[in-house]
């Protein structure tokens, strides 16, 4: 079996060339990604556009297509990350078909069901997909899987697509907009909504991938570690503390922190943190997936990695840094004082 990673310098990427690499059922992995960089031991590397059709011509003899490229943090040039995410999409599986690739597999989102107050709980994969149209991620995956399911009915009868719709990715390595909210100075929380709260270790979202890759199982899976936490168990295993703020303050902050620069994430995504969206495994372990890490195990992972760190907008210091910097700046500032009421 010849398998094909695109994205595959991304987070799950990287770590899933190796475990298929090491797959006794796998023969040949081919790595694709925008830049060529270093890939474990029998795996060769590519450069290709996930945009340019001539992509095609790196699946000859391929087949199984892991689909993982997508502009995860969300972009100003909102044009620039759509046409990546969805014509980049469309483009490189139409592509692989015709080169007689005849399993795909797909990097959804638990994030198309969006943030819903009236979501079911937990969400499973006959539940309704409306994800945020406002929130570009959510809504470039939810164009996705628009596409995905009414292109299937032209596929091929031997041609099996796979959709994964993995919850928040945690556990070591993880950096992205989510992760780095961890970083702020105070974890933010909006008054009235406690939803409860899900994760994915990063290792059991590889395994996932490795699991659909390597059989033939048609349609979506959510991915996720089993159950959740609530809102207070999830800040207590973060070791944070909430600020919790009025709905309108909150999207007035969320607004003006994501224009100035400060946060990396537009306030769009604020339903996220108020409305759950908690989603049922039960599809994917019938199948033999199941999860290895708890809730807490990727949540701890998570914090251990970020504790150190403090960030406002694009400068991250260490923590232990900062509160140098704030005590050397007070002590400055006590001196100029004390200076001035001598002179006076």
């Amino acid at each position: 079996m010849d398998i094909a990673v695109t994205g595959a310098n991304g987070l799950i990427g990287r770590r899933l060339l190796g475990v298929l690499a090491n797959d006794p059922a796998v023969e040949r992995v081919i790595a694709l990604d925008r830049e060529e960089a270093p890939v474990p031991a029998g795996v060769t590397a590519g450069v290709a556009d996930v945009r340019d059709p001539a992509i095609g011509a790196r699946f000859a003899g391929v087949d199984v297509l892991v689909h993982l490229a997508f502009q995860v943090d969300p972009l100003r040039d909102e044009d620039a990350m759509r046409d990546v995410n969805v014509e980049g999409t469309r483009t490189t599986l139409t592509a692989a078909v015709e080169a007689g690739v005849t399993r795909i597999v797909v990097a959804s989102s638990a994030s198309v069901y969006g943030a819903h107050p009236d979501n079911d709980v937990p969400l499973t994969e006959s539940s309704p997909r409306r994800p945020l149209r406002t929130f570009s991620y959510a809504r470039h995956k939810g164009e996705v899987e628009d596409w995905l399911w009414e292109w299937a009915t032209t596929l091929p009868s031997e041609v099996t697509l796979t959709v994964l719709r993995p919850a928040i990715v945690a556990g070591p390595g993880v950096d992205n907009f989510v992760s780095r909210q961890l970083e702020m100075p105070r974890f933010v929380t909006v008054a009235g909504h406690r939803p409860p709260m899900q994760v994915v270790h990063v290792e059991d979202v590889v395994e996932a991938f490795r699991h659909v890759a390597t059989q033939d199982l048609p349609g979506a899976f959510n991915v996720a570690a089993p159950g959740w936490l609530s809102m207070d168990e999830a800040l207590a295993v973060l070791g944070r503390r909430a600020l919790v703020v009025p709905e309108e303050v909150a999207w007035t902050i969320a607004q003006w922190a994501w224009r100035l620069g400060i946060s990396d994430a537009p306030a769009s995504q604020l339903p996220y943190v108020m409305h759950p969206w908690v989603v049922d495994v039960s599809r994917l372990e019938a199948t033999g997936w199941t999860a290895s890490y708890s809730n807490r195990d990727g949540l701890s992972e998570l914090a251990a990695e970020h504790a150190a760190w403090m960030r406002a907008g694009p400068v991250r210091v260490r923590r232990d840094r900062a509160a140098m910097a704030l005590a050397l700046a007070g002590l400055a500032g006590a001196g100029a004082l004390l200076s001035r009421a001598r002179r006076g």
